[in-house]
């Protein structure tokens, strides 16, 4: 089966760089299935930044 999303741990400037790419395209695109989607995967990349940070100073 094929995985289209990456679950690798990732440090925290590559987390916050998609992220910063996650809301660029979500601005600059106009079809709304899309920027829905990618809405989806920056909520999950922002929790995963949140958890890295908590990591981080606790």
């Amino acid at each position: 089966m094929l995985n289209i999303v990456d679950s690798t741990s990732t440090d925290l400037l590559e987390l916050a760089e998609q992220c910063l790419a996650l809301i660029s395209a979500i601005i600059n695109l106009d079809e709304a299935s899309l920027t829905e989607s990618l809405q989806f995967i920056l909520h999950e990349k922002l929790a995963a930044l949140y958890t890295v940070l908590s990591a981080n100073n606790g």
